[in-house]
């Protein structure tokens, strides 16, 4: 994946921007933003950068040990539900309780982001609009992530904390 195209996709700031190239490989890109104090930069883009697939379960996985109240360990209960079973009922309740809240809530966005990690965008009847756009995931997710490192009296080193956590995840440094 293109890394601009990456990084704006999921809005990072001047700052961030103006450190990265399309020759860095995506591990030396995520590293540029934490090395230069930008980790909340660096966790939007590692996420957009991760595999597809891998994006949803790692989510899990770190809300897994977040603290939470009960409404949003209900979004993440339907995420992992998803997880399990990929059927598009599992998904399209994980995106009910999504909308339900307003995606509000980190538990609200990590529904979202099995929601929109296939299939298609519904309108407020469940009728399917449009595919859902492949950057959409990694932006909800990436908020998702954001929101449980607010939560976190050390925001800047919970998300980095994050990246390093989803730093093996990313291909290998010998893949551009």
């Amino acid at each position: 994946m293109n890394i601009l195209t990456a990084a704006r996709e999921m809005a990072l700031e001047a700052d961030a921007l103006r450190l990265l190239r399309d020759d860095l490989t995506v591990r030396a890109a995520v590293r540029a933003l934490t090395d230069a104090d930008l980790p909340a930069q660096a966790l939007r883009l590692l996420v957009r950068l991760l595999p597809r697939g891998y994006v949803v379960p790692w989510l899990c996985q770190c809300a897994a040990g977040s603290e939470l109240d009960e409404t949003e360990r209900d979004g993440l209960r339907l995420a992992e539900a998803w997880m399990r079973d990929r059927a598009e009922a599992n998904r399209r309740a994980a995106l009910a309780h999504a909308a339900g809240r307003h995606y509000v809530g980190a538990g609200a966005l990590i529904a979202a982001s099995a929601g929109w990690s296939e299939g298609f965008l519904l309108d407020a009847d469940g009728n399917e609009v449009a595919p859902v756009a492949a950057h959409l995931m990694a932006v909800v997710a990436a908020g998702a992530l954001l929101t449980l490192a607010m939560a976190d009296d050390d925001f800047a080193g919970r998300c980095r904390a994050l990246v390093a956590a989803g730093m093996p995840l990313l291909a290998p440094e010998d893949s551009p």
